[in-house]
């Protein structure tokens, strides 16, 4: 178990590396790549949790949905290769809301219309993907083109507008399948969004501790030159005390008492007059 971990953890380091390391590159802003790496574990994990289904449907000659598994698995390694190239990922990403919005409908239409959980979710997912990726207006255009097949479904059902279609799949299938595909899609909204989050609150943190650093040497600079000017005035007040010019004895101790001042406006984060 702890090699096949460990190969695990090489072989997903890889491919992260692969997909999003000039993306990662490109971008300074910690909250850009922490979405970078989001969209990545989407198209990743995602992907997972389809191929096992793919084989279950050719064993039963579903070639309907093997077909549309075929194609929703294809885009999303298309996604991966744009976001490998340095597309940007506003573009991948609304790729990808899209495939997870609208091929899960091509196979609603195609099973008798259903809109049970094995569809809901993935419709959810698009649009929670396109908000983190993209913007709100993007999630709402979605919830928007749901909406309006979620309308058109409604209008059928109730008018019993027959649909050419025959459905590929029966009950007896849907019931078996939708648990092990909801624990998939848990899976997944926790892997993406909860790594999501914890991506963002690291890369604060090393954001602030980097600033903190530089905010440090910075002072650490300045206080520096002050103790150099500080030394110099003092040997200067030194000398014209064994000389006997009060004025310019005077003159240093001001300056001393100035610098001073300004070290001190330096250790409490204030700029110096």
């Amino acid at each position: 178990m702890n090699s096949l971990r460990r190969l695990s953890n090489t072989l997903y380091g890889y491919a992260e590396t692969w997909v999003t390391g000039r993306l990662i590159r490109n971008t300074a802003c910690p909250f850009e790549q922490a979405r970078v790496k989001m969209l990545f574990d989407y198209l990743f994990f995602y992907s997972l949790v389809l191929l096992p289904i793919l084989p279950a449907v050719i064993y039963h000659r579903d070639w309907t949905n093997t077909f549309v598994t075929v194609c929703f698995v294809s885009i999303f390694v298309l996604c991966a290769a744009l976001m490998a190239a340095g597309v940007n990922i506003a573009v991948t990403g609304a790729i990808a809301s899209l495939n997870t919005l609208v091929v899960p409908m091509v196979s609603s239409f195609a099973n008798d219309l259903d809109v049970s959980p094995i569809y809901a979710i993935p419709w959810m997912m698009a649009c929670l993907l396109g908000y983190f990726v993209l913007n709100l207006r993007a999630a709402l255009g979605l919830s928007g083109v749901l909406l309006a097949y979620l309308g058109l479904v409604a209008v059928i059902k109730i008018n019993n507008i027959p649909v050419l279609l025959p459905p590929t799949y029966s009950p007896m299938d849907k019931y078996l399948v939708t648990p092990f595909l909801m624990a998939g899609y848990m899976i997944v909204c926790l892997r993406v969004w909860g790594v999501y989050y914890l991506n963002i609150t690291r890369m604060e943190q090393k954001a602030r501790l980097e600033q903190q650093q530089r905010f440090t040497a910075m002072i650490n600079q300045k206080l520096t030159k002050q103790f150099l000017l500080v030394k110099g005035l003092s040997r200067s007040g030194k000398t014209e005390n064994q000389e006997g010019n009060t004025e310019m004895l005077d003159a240093c101790f001001s300056e001393i008492e100035k610098q001073c001042d300004t070290a001190i406006q330096y250790l409490d984060g204030a700029q110096p007059e």
